[in-house]
């Protein structure tokens, strides 16, 4: 969960709770598999190119690559998905 955590602060510059956090990345996850599926598959595509240094700290490579992705393509939806406190 810390990884996730500091995915998540480097993102959106804002401190939150690991809750918040881990509510926000089954948000964006769901998000990604429900409606952008090529999204998704660009981050499993990311996730498996990740090298073996990087493997042990995944979970914040892929979760912070998600929330670019989701930054990037859809905008409103990323407000929606992660709102800030």
């Amino acid at each position: 969960m810390k990884n996730l955590r500091r995915a998540f602060v480097e993102e959106t510059g804002t401190k939150v709770k690991k809750r918040t956090v881990r509510k926000c990345f089954f948000r964006v996850y769901s998000y990604l598999l429900y409606q952008d599926t090529a999204s998704l598959f660009e981050a499993l595509d990311y996730r498996s190119s990740l090298d073996q240094e990087e493997r042990k700290r995944e979970r914040y490579f892929v979760f912070r690559y998600m929330l670019r992705l989701i930054k990037s393509k859809h905008p409103k939806q990323y407000d929606q998905l992660c709102p800030m406190p």
